[in-house]
C-alpha cells in the first residue's frame, strides 16, 4: 500500500466489517503471491449489524473483496485487482474441493477515475451517487468516495476520502456521540496516522502537506478530548468530596441533636436521604424535630 492513509483505510474497512462477519487484512493470493486488501465473509447471524454499516454493509452483503485506493486508481490498478479476485477465486476452489460463488470485488476510490469508468464501461447505479458497477459477470463495484452523500450511512467510506472530504469527514466522526461505534472504530486509527512515518519535507506534494494538516488538527482534537476527560475527573472528583463533606458535616450535627454517635446504618440512611431529598430538607428535619422524632426519622424506612 502507498501510504499510511491506505493503511488506515484497510485498517478501518477490517474492524468495521469485522462486526458483521469475518474480515482479514493482507490476504495472500497463493497462486500468485498476491495480498488482497480486505477479505470479508459476512456472518448470518449478525445481518442486523451489518445493516448498521450502510452503503458499506450494502456492499458486504456477500463475500468480497475490498481494494482501497487513497489516490485515484488507473487502468493498471484496476486490472491488478481483478487478477487478484481471478487468482482468489481460484484458490477458493481448490480448497474447497468444489466450486464456489465468484467472489465480489470493491474498489474505494478517493476520487474519480474518469478514465477506469470509461474504459471498463462501469455504470452508475441508480439511486446511489458514487456507486459504480461493471457488467454483471464481473462482479466488479467502484466506489468514488468524493461523490457520495454526506450522510451518516456513508461516513466511514468517507473517512477512506482525501483532503476536503476526509476533513469534513473527520468533523462528522468527531461530532457523533460519544458512544456512537464510528468513533470507537475509526478515531484509534486516526489518531495513529500521527506516529506513522510521512515523507521528507522537501519531498512533500501539496496534498501530502494539507493531510499532514489534517492529521495534525486530529491530532490536537485529541489532546484536547483527553484534557477534557481529565477535567471532568477532577470536577467529578471535587463534587464528590463536597458531598462527602456535606454528609459529614450533617452526620455531626445530627450526633449532637441526637446527644450520640450515629450507628453505620443510620449513617447510611444520611447519605441515601442525602442523595433524594437534598440538603436543604435534611437540614429543616434537623432544625424542627426532637431528639426522639429525629430518630425515628433515621428509622421510619419510608420518611420523607
Amino acid at each position: 500500500m502507498r501510504s499510511r492513509f491506505d493503511a488506515f483505510g484497510k485498517n478501518v474497512l477490517r474492524d468495521t466489517l469485522a462486526r458483521a462477519g469475518a474480515a482479514d487484512t493482507a490476504v495472500e493470493v497463493i497462486a500468485a503471491s498476491q495480498i488482497i486488501d480486505v477479505w470479508f465473509v459476512p456472518d448470518p447471524d449478525r445481518a442486523s449489524v451489518r445493516a448498521e454499516l450502510g452503503l458499506l454493509g450494502e456492499l458486504a452483503a456477500e463475500p468480497c473483496q475490498f481494494e482501497p485506493f487513497h489516490d485515484t486508481p488507473g487502468p493498471a490498478e484496476l486490472r491488478g485487482c481483478v487478477r487478484k479476485q481471478l487468482h482468489w477465486h481460484h484458490e477458493l476452489e481448490r480448497r474447497a474441493g468444489a466450486e464456489v460463488p465468484f467472489p465480489r470485488l470493491c474498489l474505494l476510490s478517493s476520487g474519480r477515475p474518469a478514465t477506469v469508468l470509461d474504459a471498463f464501461r462501469f455504470e452508475p447505479e441508480p439511486g446511489r451517487p458514487g456507486l459504480y458497477r461493471a457488467a454483471p459477470g464481473w462482479q466488479v463495484d467502484l466506489v468514488v468516495i468524493s461523490e457520495l452523500p454526506r450522510t451518516r450511512d456513508t461516513l466511514l467510506l468517507r473517512l477512506l476520502g482525501a483532503r476536503a472530504v476526509l476533513r469534513d469527514a473527520i468533523r462528522e466522526l468527531t461530532a457523533l456521540p460519544d458512544d456512537a461505534w464510528e468513533r470507537s472504530i475509526a478515531l484509534p486509527w486516526l489518531v495513529r496516522l500521527r506516529f506513522e512515518t510521512h515523507a521528507e519535507p522537501l519531498a512533500r506534494t501539496e496534498q501530502d502537506a494539507e493531510e499532514e494538516e489534517i492529521v495534525t488538527e486530529v491530532q490536537q482534537w485529541f489532546e484536547q478530548l483527553k484534557q477534557s476527560i481529565r477535567d471532568e475527573a477532577r470536577s467529578e472528583a471535587l463534587q464528590e468530596g463536597l458531598k462527602e463533606g456535606q454528609i459529614q458535616t450533617l452526620a455531626t450535627q445530627f450526633e449532637k441533636k441526637l446527644g450520640r454517635p450515629l450507628a453505620e446504618e443510620e449513617r447510611s440512611v444520611l447519605a441515601e436521604r442525602f442523595d433524594r431529598l437534598g440538603l436543604s430538607r435534611l437540614d429543616d428535619v434537623r432544625l424542627e424535630l426532637s431528639a426522639d422524632a429525629l430518630a425515628a426519622w433515621l428509622a421510619d424506612p419510608v420518611a420523607r
